[in-house]
């Protein structure tokens, strides 16, 4: 009988080794990290599909040659909505998922129903089947590497894509099969499920879903000042959340819930208290306005942090050079940005499209918040949005992050 093999064994690989353990399912793994090569091939003679982790993308030599042996490979998003019988709510998005993800979590929370929370937030997918808990709805964050291997089973009742724009092109093979990777999180519904989306027509015509446009509902909207919700409103000046791109964050929220539950108050409640996960224009200091936005991972992330402020900026960006394209933000600069200053293994590429006699190039990020600290002023805003991600220095955006909050409380 051949195996599942089992690619990856981060948080992902050690749930799905779990599962196969407890259900007597034949398996070997494999890593990267710690196996050979060699090894790979001689376990593709032995095993009729793969599982892979998210990472794991088609510019993997590994995953080439099972490609031309015609090996089927899955993701464990795929693998592990085998074995759900709960509806399915999946959320993806170039920017804003899991703040999406973990506000929608909240509000259906607060109405009392029972809610698994995984995906790319953290925690594998995997781990709902392993569980012993009862759950009435699976909710998972969904990145382009999860839905990278979608076949035949991921089938979510409730589809949200939040945008698209150029991202992890150091993984994926072009923007073209990026978008098509984020496009697959519709791939197997049908008519009896639901699709939101703010352009319904890129969804596949074959696709026979109900199409939602979050943003053009008559009964949860925005005006100027408010969001209304049915019968009820709340003021936008009244949220922790930041910037426009937040009130879509809500909305989409909204949408799905209200296909749930019905909004009451408790959920005005939600959203009044809720604020924005780590690392996401976050607000570090009290006395002046600091903000970490270190999961900015693209130019159009950073676009969206730089609008969210009516003040004077100085922002720090850059890190690792992915080969993305950052001329939409030389007009946005220009006009916002007091000072820009320059780090990370990008920041000589930066340097000649945003070309002006403000910018600074700091060796590291230390010397970074030295100048951008030693430059600020009341009711300025200093704002770390990388617009890259953070591997040419950094385990991860999280890392990142971290690292910048301590420099600033090390020295304000």
């Amino acid at each position: 009988m051949k195996k599942i093999l089992i690619y990856g064994m981060g948080k992902t690989g050690i749930e799905l080794k779990k599962f196969c353990k407890r259900n007597s399912i034949s398996f070997c793994t494999f890593d990267d990290k710690t196996d050979n090569q060699s090894d790979f091939i001689k376990l593709l003679e032995k095993c009729s599909y793969i599982v892979v982790s998210p990472g794991i993308g088609l510019r993997n030599k590994n995953l080439k040659i099972a490609i031309n042996k015609k090996i089927k490979i899955i993701s464990e998003i795929e693998f592990a909505s085998k074995f759900l019988d709960k509806p399915i709510i999946a959320i993806t998005g170039t920017n804003g998922k899991t703040t999406t993800a973990m506000l929608t979590n909240e509000l259906l929370t607060s109405a009392g129903v029972k809610v698994f929370l995984g995906g790319n937030i953290g925690t594998p997918l995997i781990k709902a089947v392993n569980s012993k808990e009862k759950f009435d709805l699976i909710l998972v964050e969904v990145s382009s590497f999860q839905l990278q291997f979608i076949d035949s089973s991921f089938k979510p009742f409730v589809a949200a894509l939040l945008n698209i724009s150029e991202n992890h092109l150091d993984h994926h093979l072009n923007f073209r099969e990026y978008k098509e990777s984020k496009m697959k999180i519709f791939k197997n519904q049908n008519k009896t499920d639901y699709s939101l989306i703010v352009k319904p027509q890129f969804i596949k015509k074959n696709i026979k879903s109900n199409k939602i446009n979050p943003l053009k509902n008559n009964k949860i909207y925005e005006t100027d000042d408010n969001i209304i919700i049915e019968n009820m409103k709340i003021r936008k000046d009244k949220l922790k959340l930041l910037g426009p791109h937040n009130i879509e964050n809500i909305l989409f929220s909204l949408n799905i819930f209200s296909l749930f539950k019905k909004p009451a108050k408790k959920q005005i409640n939600v959203l009044r208290r809720f604020s924005s996960p780590p690392h996401r224009l976050q607000r570090i200091s009290k006395n002046r306005i600091i903000i970490n936005d270190s999961k900015s991972t693209s130019p159009q992330a950073t676009e969206v942090a730089i609008k969210s402020f009516n003040k004077k900026i100085i922002l720090i960006m850059g890190g690792k050079n992915k080969g993305l394209n950052y001329n939409s933000l030389q007009k946005l600069i220009k006009d916002k940005v007091k000072l820009l200053i320059l780090c990370g293994e990008n920041k000589f590429e930066l340097s000649k499209i945003f070309d002006s006699n403000s910018n600074l190039i700091a060796p590291n990020l230390l010397e970074a918040v030295t100048l951008g600290l030693k430059n600020l002023k009341n009711e300025e805003v200093l704002l770390f949005s990388p617009g890259t991600s953070s591997f040419d220095q950094y385990d991860s955006f999280t890392h990142r992050g971290e690292i910048f909050t301590d420099y600033v409380k090390e020295l304000s």
